[in-house]
């Protein structure tokens, strides 16, 4: 400890040039908040007063918090009041404690500030994570709006007083006071937690208020232009989903849940204890019951049995997205569950290299990759446990995940050492391999049929070119007869195998993994991965880059409809009308995989026509689209439409002959 002197004389002597210094994330935990919030949505401001209890891990002179950089701190408080030394950093500020403080030393805080979220100035990518707008607003904790120490996982108690014009509604986690009505009109909700939980969500506006249960669930819907009529099925859909999951992991950790209609924006959803957020669009007259199992699922996952730290996010993403995976098993059965492993594994392989899962706090929350490595990979992660431990030694540990870390965090490791625990097998190799690692294997085949006493044996070589992979691998072969499924184990690059069967087997179907137990890659899915990474970019808007991914796909299968397809979507955004006719007509005469690939080709090249003053032209491929009598996306609809009236940018207003 002699150091500790020389570090309180360097922070007296040098003041400003200590705080511009690089420090690591401080070394503290936020244990309490107490915080003073008054929303002006008509301004699109907020005021905070946030009273911060914190608990030293170590001892630190200068201490770094998060916060959004709309909001400007006026002053911070130490316990006897006396202001302190800050300064503004990347992504927060820089505090100067009066005095140092010690290892396990409590230190209390208070930051006064205030901000405008202008509404028009939105995030070049990824959802809007404040919005201050009268009768629909909302804030969440990943935008940074209180003072954080860099672990959004933190788990706190807290009182939260919320100040909102006359009318509208305020919700967010803990338990809820009695409103209270201020001289000047506006209303005070107050929330708190003598549980520490995850912290830092909240939603205001005009709602209408809808109770509801089922399967015993209590449930409590706030909509805005819904329609409350769909409360019923949706709170049935809800009631399913949450006994599901109560038998195979433990009881529904909220007592009761609220569901909230948010405003339209690029938020999927969001969850946070207790309490569930669907955006406008999301909403339907039949609930999509996989997002609502994702997020429901996020109750166990996130704010009972949570991840301790940004790199432990795969406790929450992927069992969050697997259990989706097991509701749609449990409802719709097993072909439906092999669907969805097929779309995990695209997902997975979109920006699998991008870091291991088990280094998740190095991508973004919100981010493409952050989806991809850590929610998709992950659940294909928690799948493939499932394959190697066995159904009942799987379903063991979740169960007992969920009883011994309920309420408190998890670490990878944690997880780690329960799964070994409970299924009895090692598994480092395992957890090695899938959430400490990158890459995937490419499976190779060969092998000869041999005839023998009683039927036929398949022997062979499996091949890849990860040289410490592990797993069990099922192989599927067809023959003259039933169908033989075998497992074997592949251990290193090259693995021999035999299989015996009555029927005599059929060559070219044999297939490898056919139930998509084990994430890996083909030529067939480098294609969809590719199209996948354009359709990402497309929706960004960034065509070049995407017509660059549906060229990569087309490298490997120059016949792949739906490569082309993308790109004359893309090239059609360009108003490249030539090169976006081009890629049609190479979709209409390609594999027609998808099959909707030709009606849409059609459409699209009639809205061409149009708008190069071709109608005759346009009518005919109007007409042909109408021949396929394929009416996905309500396409036939569309191709009625423009033969009665000629396609027209909605932005354009030359008229088109």
């Amino acid at each position: 400890m002699t150091w500790l002197p020389i570090l309180v004389a360097i922070a007296l002597s040098v003041g400003s040039e200590l705080l511009a210094a690089q420090e690591p994330l401080s070394p503290v935990d936020t244990q309490h908040f107490s915080l003073d919030v008054e929303i002006a949505p008509d301004i699109h401001q907020l005021r905070v007063r946030a009273e911060l209890s914190l608990l030293a891990l170590e001892p630190a002179a200068v201490l770094r918090f998060t916060l959004d950089r709309n909001l400007k701190v006026s002053r911070v408080l130490d316990a006897s009041g006396k202001p302190l030394t800050f300064e503004a950093a990347e992504g927060g500020l820089r505090l100067l404690l009066a005095e140092p403080a010690r290892a396990q030393q409590r230190i209390q805080l208070v930051f006064e500030y205030e901000g405008v979220f202008d509404p028009a100035l939105r995030p070049e990518r990824g959802p809007v994570l404040v919005r201050l707008v009268p009768g629909g607003s909302y804030l969440l904790p990943e935008a940074q709006w209180f003072p954080g120490t860099g672990n959004p996982q933190d788990r706190v108690t807290w009182e939260l007083r919320v100040t909102v014009p006359e009318g509208e509604t305020v919700l967010a986690p803990g338990k809820a006071a009695p409103v209270t009505r201020r001289s000047d009109g506006r209303q005070q909700f107050t929330f708190s937690s003598d549980q520490p939980n995850v912290f830092g969500c909240l939603v205001a506006g005009k709602y209408e208020k809808v109770e509801a249960a089922a399967d015993g669930v209590p449930i409590t819907f706030f909509f805005q232009t819904i329609p409350a009529s769909v409360a019923p099925t949706y709170a049935e859909t809800l009631g399913k989903i949450a006994a599901f999951f109560s038998e195979k992991f433990g009881p529904l950790p909220a007592p009761q849940l609220r569901l909230a209609e948010v405003p339209q924006d690029e938020l999927e959803a969001y969850s946070a204890p207790g309490l569930l957020l669907l955006p406008a669009r999301q909403w339907g007259a039949q609930p999509n019951y996989r997002l609502l199992a994702r997020e429901l699922a996020r109750q166990w996952w996130a704010f009972a049995a949570g991840p301790a730290t940004p790199r432990d996010a795969w406790l929450d993403a992927g069992l969050a997205r697997y259990s989706e995976a097991l509701y749609v098993e449990q409802t719709a059965g097993g072909q439906a569950l092999r669907q969805v492993l097929e779309d995990l594994t695209i997902g997975a392989l979109i920006e699998e290299a991008a870091a291991p899962i088990a280094n998740a706090d190095q991508l973004a929350f919100f981010s493409p990759q952050f989806f991809s490595v850590v929610r998709d990979k992950g659940a294909m992660v928690a799948h493939m446990l499932r394959f190697v431990a066995g159904n009942e030694a799987f379903f063991r540990i979740l169960g007992a995940y969920f009883e011994r870390f309920g309420n408190r965090s998890a670490t990878i490791a944690d997880f780690e050492r329960l799964a070994e625990d409970v299924s009895g097998q090692p598994l480092d190799y395992f957890f090695g391999e899938w959430l400490r690692s990158t890459g995937v294997p490419e499976f190779k085949l060969d092998y000869v049929i041999y005839r023998t006493q009683k039927g036929f044996r398949l022997g062979g070589q499996i091949r890849h070119e990860l040289e410490v992979f592990r797993m069990p691998l099922e192989i599927r072969v067809e023959t003259e007869g039933p169908p033989e499924t075998a497992r074997i184990e592949v251990a290193g690059p090259v693995s021999d195998f035999a299989i015996e069967t009555f029927g005599k087997p059929i060559p070219d179907r044999i297939q490898i993994d056919p139930n998509w137990n084990v994430l890996h890659s083909t030529d067939a899915l480098r294609i969809r991965v590719a199209i996948a990474r354009g359709e990402t970019l497309f929706q960004q808007n960034k065509y070049l880059e995407a017509i660059r991914e549906y060229q990569k796909a087309l490298q490997v299968r120059r016949t792949s409809s739906l490569a082309h397809y993308r790109m004359g979507e893309a090239f059609f955004e360009q108003r490249n009308y030539q090169s976006a006719a081009n890629s049609f007509r190479e979709a209409i005469n390609g594999d027609k995989e998808p099959k909707w690939t030709l009606v849409w080709s059609h459409i699209f090249l009639g809205k061409i026509f149009d708008l190069t003053g071709q109608r005759e032209r346009a009518l005919n491929e109007y007409r042909r689209a109408l021949e396929t009598g394929d009416d996905t996306a309500s396409a036939l609809a569309e191709a009625e439409k423009y033969l009665n009236e000629p396609f027209r940018r909605p932005e354009r207003t030359v008229p088109v002959r």
